[in-house]
């Protein structure tokens, strides 16, 4: 009952968390508008992995991600404020052992547990060396993401170890710190290479202490409460395009 009611609360919070987050980002994209800010597309690939609370962690996910930012900019200026949206994959994979026909006949298998989360994010970049022309930096942010769907219902009878679509918490949250270089290759065109590592606070998944649960191979059993929180390692190809706002 305790566990009923404040459920509500937490998912109450979490709204708060990301509605905060994307106002952020509105605001970003307001104060850029009477001044002059870089933008463009970022794509790459990732590496997802999960804690899972008390459990043995799992495997990488080998994925992808792709987002758009937009950057503020001031020629001279070493710090700048960006925002961030974006399609992010998390999660994990594990080699799983079942049992076929009999206990002794086995076989193993790759899961791969795919969250497909769309991400909002708000933070601040400082260049460390201005006047190289490969110029180093680095970024600090703060993240929402909702998930949109997941992969769970691939792996429904399983047996109860495989996590089940009904306890995934679709808003999380969670911070992004990384670095890279960026290069401009003209006046109005550049690129850049990032790498970014982002954990979450929040947990992904949230499953209660379960019990009188049958398993495959017929027995009951109980099982404790099992929490996922997910961590991505990104690399980045990012294209950078500027919009120079000339004063009179």
């Amino acid at each position: 009952m305790i566990n009923m009611i404040a459920q509500p609360f937490k998912r109450k919070k979490l709204i708060k968390l990301f509605g905060l987050g994307f106002l952020m980002m509105m605001v970003c994209l307001q104060d850029l508008q009477s001044q002059s800010f870089v933008f463009g597309p970022k794509i790459g690939p990732s590496l997802g992995f999960q804690l899972w609370g008390n459990s043995q962690n799992r495997g990488a996910l080998t994925t992808f991600h792709g987002s758009f930012f937009i950057e503020s900019y001031e020629e001279d200026q070493a710090s700048s404020l960006y925002a961030e949206i974006g399609f992010h994959k998390r999660g994990s994979s594990e080699i799983a052992t079942f049992n076929a026909r009999t206990p002794t006949e086995i076989f193993r298998r790759r899961l791969q547990y795919e969250f497909n989360n769309l991400s909002v994010l708000a933070g601040a970049k400082k260049i460390l060396n201005m006047e190289k022309k490969a110029k180093p930096y680095y970024v600090l942010a703060l993240r929402g993401e909702y998930t949109l769907s997941t992969n769970l219902d691939e792996y429904i009878g399983f047996g109860p170890y495989v996590p089940d679509e009904f306890f995934v918490r679709k808003l999380n949250y969670g911070f992004t710190v990384g670095g890279g270089f960026q290069y401009d290759f003209a006046e109005l065109f550049g690129a850049a290479i990032e790498f970014t590592i982002s954990p979450d606070i929040s947990s992904q998944y949230m499953q209660p202490p379960l019990s009188n649960i049958v398993n495959r191979n017929g027995n009951r059993i109980s099982l404790p409460e099992k929490q996922i929180r997910n961590v991505s390692i990104e690399i980045s190809a990012v294209l950078r395009m500027k919009r120079i706002l000339e004063r009179i």
